[in-house]
Parts: C-alpha cells; sequence; structure tokens
C-alpha cells in the first residue's frame, strides 16, 4: 500500500503544519496545495487520502466549493473536511454547515480550530479511509482457553466456620 496522503488546499500552510506531527507519527504525507485542480488529482489517487479545504466565505471565489462537490461525485471514498478561519453568528454557521454538508463535506470546522480538534478529525477519518482502501485484517486466531483445573475441596477440618468461632468465644 502507498502511503496515505492528506491533502491540504489552503492559502496559508496554517493547517497542513498543524497535522504534520500527527502525520509524522503515523507515516502519513502531508500534502499542501494552493490549485483546487491539484488537490483534485492527488485525491484521485489510489491511496488512502483525507481531503481538507479552506473555505474562504466572505469571498466570491467558489473553486474550493466546486472541488468539494467534485470530490463527492468522482471520489466518494475520499472524506472531506471543510476549514473556515471566518467567525460567523449561529445562523450563518448553521446555514453555512448545511450548505457544506450538501456539497460533501463530511466535516465542517469553524473557530475557535485547535489541533486536537484537527488531528482528531483527520485521524478518526484517515482510520476509516485505511480500511476502505485496504480492508480490515483477518481476525487473528484464537487459542481455546483451557478449562480452569478444579479446586479440592478442603478437609472438614481446614474449614473456617465464623459461626463456630463466635459460639466458643
Amino acid at each position: 500500500m502507498r502511503a496515505p496522503q492528506i491533502v491540504v488546499l489552503e492559502a496559508d500552510g496554517w493547517i497542513a503544519r498543524h497535522l504534520g506531527d500527527i502525520a509524522t507519527e503515523s507515516a502519513w504525507l502531508v500534502r499542501g496545495v494552493r490549485a483546487s485542480d491539484t488537490a483534485l488529482s492527488l485525491a484521485r489517487e489510489r491511496r488512502p487520502c483525507v481531503l481538507l479545504v479552506q473555505v474562504e466565505l466572505a469571498e466570491d471565489e467558489p473553486a474550493a466549493l466546486a472541488l468539494i462537490a467534485t470530490v463527492r461525485r468522482e471520489c466518494p471514498d475520499v472524506p472531506v473536511v471543510a476549514v473556515s478561519d471566518v467567525k460567523l453568528s449561529d445562523t450563518d454557521r448553521v446555514a453555512w454547515t448545511a450548505a457544506l454538508f450538501d456539497l460533501g463535506a463530511r466535516y465542517v470546522l469553524f473557530p475557535p480550530l485547535t489541533q486536537p480538534v484537527l488531528e482528531d478529525v483527520t485521524s478518526g477519518l484517515m482510520a476509516v479511509a485505511i480500511r476502505r482502501t485496504v480492508g480490515d485484517a483477518p481476525p487473528k486466531p484464537v487459542a481455546p482457553k483451557p478449562a480452569p483445573k478444579r479446586k479440592k475441596p478442603k478437609a472438614a477440618d481446614e474449614v473456617i466456620d465464623l459461626a463456630d468461632e463466635e459460639l466458643h468465644e
């Protein structure tokens, strides 16, 4: 199996830097890209992959949104995480989350965003992507446990009867 990869479409490299530690520990590649066509070509490769897309909600740049929809249609086994660095009101956040889910995102993350959250979401999705690509490992055969040895009953003089002790005191 080729190394699993995390493809990150973003402008500043912040997300890719924060995923570097877990990627190194798990022997995954982190591919930071700035063009949606590059991200799509990497997602199409036959290897476990998680795609994180930085979504600029305030701009009229639909490339990130189009990428999410295209990956859902062409690469349904590649989970997509939409990441925004824009703080929104609760109603706007709900509306954008619903729209991004409809396009094909599996998770939508808004500020405050921390490294542990990014790592947990990405590692969970990567574990599923690896199982889908490679399949589950066959279960290891389990040796039957030996029957427990029966203890021989103790002789009557070895039995301590607390009720008898109370009578003798």
